[in-house]
């Protein structure tokens, strides 16, 4: 009898570890719960902290930082694994060029030409963050707001309608744009300029470069080509210029930031459609997580 009712306290034990058990997913949502009010707080790197501990843990998040990016070598790039790639790769790094050889009045026109209905722009602008959004969270590079306008605004064809992602860690535009703007108020101050190199770590320069391509990079493969690209590209090529690049260096990392960037979306694409989804809703940054998380999770079972 002892032996039954030890059996019988097993049973009911063994019970209430499963019914108060928490699933991964369960725990994941949770612990995004934390991320988001820190963010919403204001308080970005204690956020960032947080989903680096996180990363740790098995079945809480897996995806973020998970990426590798390719050697810098052009052999290795050339031979990827997914040929039918290169010529969007080819696409992508054609597109940038010609940005830095047209004049403003010459995008105006060509924006203008191109006519869709409000409906489609908005479609574009979601499509385009989450090309951000997800590279930079792939990349370890953590979103910590966005913005997707609503459709009536762009209905109504308000001039300053745009979307947009600001990630931790990327403050250091602020210095580009001062820098740029000393250039462009101090004409005799721009060859001593020209010649000083920004501060920022490889690392820190790579992951932003695949970020400000993954709004283009995602038009591309969705429409073979790319509308709200122009602000993108003249972003980093200021960050390259503000870092001293000469023309061949900024064509060499251009082509290989668009290798990465390609790989990566065509890679994750499944889970840049979730998280399209997520923010065309305009859910807050930690079901925006969940989407890529879920998504990839499912791709991987």
């Amino acid at each position: 009898r002892t032996n039954i009712m030890s059996f019988t306290s097993y049973l009911q034990a063994s019970r209430l570890t499963v019914i108060g058990a928490k699933s991964p997913v369960d725990r994941r949502r949770k612990a995004l719960e934390r991320v988001n009010k820190e963010l919403s707080r204001g308080n970005y790197e204690s956020a960032l902290s947080l989903v680096k501990q996180l990363k740790g843990k098995h079945g809480v998040l897996s995806a973020f930082g998970s990426a590798k990016l390719l050697p810098k070598k052009l052999p290795v790039l050339e031979k990827l694994d997914r040929p039918e790639l290169v010529s969007l790769i080819d696409s992508v790094s054609r597109s940038i060029e010609s940005v830095s050889s047209e004049e403003i009045s010459v995008r105006i026109f060509k924006e203008d030409e191109t006519k869709t209905s409000p409906e489609e722009d908005w479609f574009s602008i979601v499509q385009h963050e989450s090309g951000h959004f997800l590279v930079g969270y792939l990349l370890g590079v953590l979103p910590r707001h966005y913005e997707i306008p609503k459709l009536e605004d762009i209905r109504q064809n308000v001039s300053s309608v745009t979307g947009r992602v600001e990630f931790v860690g990327f403050e250091f535009l602020k210095e580009v744009g001062a820098a740029n703007q000393f250039m462009q108020d101090d004409v005799d101050s721009r060859t001593n300029l020209s010649g000083t190199k920004g501060n920022i770590s490889s690392k820190t320069l790579n992951n932003f470069s695949c970020v400000i391509l993954g709004g283009m990079v995602t038009e591309q493969i969705l429409f073979g080509y790319s509308q709200g690209f122009y602000s993108d590209v003249d972003k980093l090529n200021n960050v390259l210029r503000w870092r001293g690049f000469t023309e061949i260096e900024k064509e060499d990392h251009i082509r290989w930031v668009a290798s990465n960037t390609v790989s990566l979306l065509h890679t994750h694409s499944e889970a840049r459609v979730s998280l399209a989804e997520a923010m065309s809703k305009t859910k807050p940054i930690d079901a925006c997580i969940e989407a890529i998380e879920s998504a990839i999770s499912r791709k991987q079972m």
